[in-house]
Formats: C-alpha cells, sequence, structure tokens
C-alpha cells in the first residue's frame, strides 16, 4: 500500500511511516514477550502458539488504515 505524501511530493510505502514503524516495535516486543512465555509448553503447544501469534502479527500490522505524520 502506497500513501501519498503531500509534503514531499512522492508516494511512499506504508511502512516507512512513524505508525507502522511503531507497531513494528510495540510487535517485537510482544513477540519476546511470547516466546518467553511459550518455554514451559511442549513442542506441540509452542508450535501452535506461534502460528496462531504469527497471523495475529499481521492483522495486527494491517488492521487499520495508515496515516502521514
Amino acid at each position: 500500500m502506497y500513501l501519498y505524501d503531500e509534503k514531499r511530493n512522492r508516494w511512499i510505502s506504508h511502512r516507512e511511516t512513524a505508525e507502522y514503524k511503531r507497531r513494528k516495535r510495540k510487535l517485537r516486543d510482544y513477540w519476546i514477550i511470547g516466546l518467553l512465555a511459550t518455554i514451559p509448553l511442549t513442542p506441540a503447544g509452542q508450535t501452535v502458539l506461534v502460528v496462531a501469534a504469527a497471523f495475529a502479527s499481521l492483522a495486527f500490522l494491517d488492521e487499520a488504515p495508515y496515516q502521514l505524520d
């Protein structure tokens, strides 16, 4: 997805926005905490939670339209 930046008169990817970068940092922290929480689980439980977290991560990054700051 591209957004038009009127200040710079160019199209930019949504991955270049401050909001996306903020969400990505927050998601990284959630992944670290979640992976630490799966340590006592069995390998099957770990796999299920990691796959579910991957889908939730994609939804979290793309859940709302991004705005240029």
